[in-house]
């Protein structure tokens, strides 16, 4: 059965990453990329297999966003409903991605969840939100409600602090620190996209992708590598101390941990990486594995991590937000 995956971007923050993504991934992935954004001019420089202008129908802003205010993004996907469902046939796993903070995003995402989860029940979603910097402080409230309604339409929510990844790396220009979080979902979608569509040696099928994702609650994302002699014990370092699994992640209910490496890696290796990876994981969760040999690969290997099921109370730096996460799972 051929898995089709989709990736949706929706604001300026998911179109920028629906952008990257459209150019990293190969066409041997059956994964299709969908920009979606109430910004007509933003929406011209996207890049995306498919796009779907959403008309807010709002006197004056027409083409030019929704101001900020997320009850715009949420009304755009209501009245572009038939235009969006056009675009998306028979899913099985759709990632919707977005910033939170502005008003496409924050009202939008959820919306769109919510929309997709009712037309395609079967479909897992997976959502993805970033968490704005502490310096946008007028956008903070705003993305605090967008996450709170967006968790409540997907499987699994995943959510990446910006804070956290320029308190890891603090000289980063600030032109590349929005796309530094991009690179680390590009690298997971990809990732599972790859485990899905290629043959491997220990694979992950749909089931273990629904299974584990469809158990509900936050999730969280690592990535990690290791070269040469110390290849293993480097990529359980560089996971583990991975700025976005900068939190306790005991007692989650589950983890898939993917594999690409070179030929030279064992089988006693690649165990002993998911061992140690997921530690954290409940004796009664589910840990999936998934190896890949790459010849094109010397002496490498990268590792992919989610941890699905996480109620850590520092699941983000806003004590807030960690509030009303924390208290709502």
């Amino acid at each position: 059965m051929e898995i089709n995956l989709y990736a949706i971007g929706i604001g300026g923050a998911g179109c920028n990453m629906i952008t990257r993504l459209t150019a990293k991934k190969t066409p041997d992935l059956n994964l299709t990329t969908i920009a979606m954004n109430t910004d007509f001019n933003h929406l011209k420089i996207v890049k995306a297999d498919k796009k779907v202008f959403l008309d807010t129908y709002y006197r004056g802003l027409v083409g030019h966003g929704t101001g900020g205010n997320p009850e715009l993004g949420e009304r755009a996907i209501s009245l572009n409903r038939e235009k969006i469902l056009k675009e998306i046939d028979n899913p099985h796993i759709i990632f919707i991605a977005a910033g939170m903070g502005g008003g496409t995003g924050s009202g939008g995402a959820p919306e769109l969840a919510r929309l997709l989860k009712s037309a395609f029940p079967e479909a897992i979603i997976i959502g993805v939100a970033t968490y704005p910097f502490k310096f946008e402080r007028g956008r903070l409230k705003i993305a605090i409600q967008g996450i709170e309604k967006f968790k409540n339409y997907c499987n699994t929510l995943i959510l990446i602090d910006n804070n956290k990844l320029l308190e890891y790396y603090p000289n980063l220009p600030i032109s590349h620190a929005f796309s530094v979080a991009d690179a680390v979902m590009i690298k997971a979608i990809l990732g599972i996209a790859s485990a899905l569509s290629k043959a491997s040696e220990l694979n992950i099928d749909y089931a273990d992708i629904k299974s584990l994702m469809g158990k509900g609650g936050l999730a969280m994302i690592a990535i990690g590598e290791g070269k040469d002699r110390d290849k293993v014990e480097q990529s359980i370092e560089s996971t583990l101390s991975h700025p976005l699994l900068d939190i306790d992640y005991t007692g989650a209910k589950g983890a898939i941990v993917h594999i690409e490496s070179s030929q030279d890696l064992t089988i006693e290796e690649s165990t002993r990486i998911a061992e140690e990876l997921t530690k954290g994981v409940l004796t009664s969760g589910e840990v999936k594995l998934g190896l890949r040999i790459n010849p094109e690969l010397k002496s490498t290997i990268y590792v992919t991590l989610f941890i699905v099921g996480i109620s850590s109370p520092q699941i983000l730096g806003s004590d807030d937000l960690d509030k009303l996460v924390y208290d709502r799972y």
